[in-house]
């Protein structure tokens, strides 16, 4: 059995393989266009007493003034502490970079959506433009945000559940820390913002039911220089994304009496239009024999895919040991073909 799986621009995010990029799968476009202008909010706060409090969640850029939107609960109340301090990281990957500082300009606590700036905005800022139109049941949604506070943009798939004006439900799979994050649908534009969800009913447990405020009905938190109604600009593309690829593969063949040593050659193509520069990290687990060591990925000539060259060992039948391998290889990859306009155009 072999699972090949791609898994993200900069870490855990997608699991889409080639195929359906090929196929009218804007979700990668979306990814390497506005991961970038997704920001991960950390809020720290101290009280009268000097204990500390605090928050982590998402945002995203709507304005090359700074602005960005999040979910009102992501920002504690400044009155509880005598020091709060608001900063913010922009994506997809954050571990490393360095956060700016954000200050509340406003919030709205009926819709749970608030308005924040950058102190001093970060130069070139990715901006994820508002649609126009209301959200349809049924169509096809993506989310961005760092669940759990991790400090990689992860993405999200789902599907509009129902539409009211104060809430856009979905099934995709929200966690803690993609609150304040973007909704947006297959051509990018942004619907709603996360803000919660129903984890039990009755005493039961209940997945599946996560909330949106629409972006039509937070015009009054607006800046300015973004509305609902105008025409916006929509980010370009990088021309650089991080990615990481699983390669998983267990052993089920088995011999009667002896072990079953079997070769495999695996290939994972590089992101449709985008070429491999290099490995930047490996991850593996494998229950295999010392001397079966784990493969190193190569890259080919034409840099459009990697290769895996590797053997694995099962036990006889009798005792159903199957030998497995998982890794996880990270690549820094590069864009040669134009980035699709047409997946991306238009906010209507």
């Amino acid at each position: 059995m072999i699972r090949i799986g791609f898994i993200a621009a900069a870490a855990i995010c997608l699991t889409q393989p080639a195929w359906a990029q090929q196929n009218g799968d804007t979700g990668p476009v979306i990814y390497a266009t506005e991961a970038p202008g997704v920001v991960r909010i950390h809020a720290v706060g101290v009280t009268e007493d000097g204990s500390m409090g605090g928050e982590d969640g998402t945002g995203f850029v709507i304005s090359r003034s700074g602005y960005v939107l999040t979910a009102s609960h992501v920002i504690p109340d400044d009155a509880k502490y005598k020091t709060l301090i608001l900063g913010g990281t922009l994506g997809p990957a954050t571990a490393d970079a360095k956060p700016s500082r954000l200050e509340l300009v406003k919030r709205s606590d009926s819709y749970d959506v608030a308005l924040l700036r950058f102190v001093t905005p970060p130069p070139a800022l990715t901006v994820l433009p508002l649609r126009r139109s209301p959200a349809k049941v049924g169509e096809l949604l993506f989310v961005l945000g760092y669940p759990l506070g991790l400090p990689d943009a992860h993405f999200l798939d789902g599907r509009v559940g129902s539409v009211a004006k104060d809430a856009i439900t979905t099934n995709a799979l929200v966690d803690k820390g993609n609150s304040g994050g973007p909704v947006v649908d297959a051509r990018g534009c942004v619907i709603g913002i996360v803000y919660g969800a129903i984890t039990s009913r009755e005493g039961q447990p209940v997945n599946g039911i996560k909330f949106a405020v629409p972006v039509l009905s937070i015009s009054g938190i607006l800046p300015p220089d973004v509305s609902t109604t105008g025409v916006q600009e929509h980010a370009q593309a990088s021309d650089i994304i991080h990615v990481s690829d699983a390669l998983s593969r267990t052993q089920t063949d088995h011999d009667l009496l002896n072990d079953t040593v079997k070769s495999y050659h695996d290939v994972i193509p590089a992101r449709d239009g985008f070429v491999i520069e290099a490995i930047e990290g490996v991850g593996r687990e494998s229950l295999n024999p010392p001397s079966l060591q784990f493969p190193t990925p190569v890259i080919s000539p034409d840099k459009k895919s990697m290769s895996f060259d590797y053997s694995l060992l099962s036990g006889p039948i009798f005792d159903q040991r199957r030998g497995w391998i998982d890794m996880i290889v990270g690549t820094r990859q590069r864009r040669v073909a134009a980035a699709p306009t047409s997946a991306l155009a238009g906010c209507e």
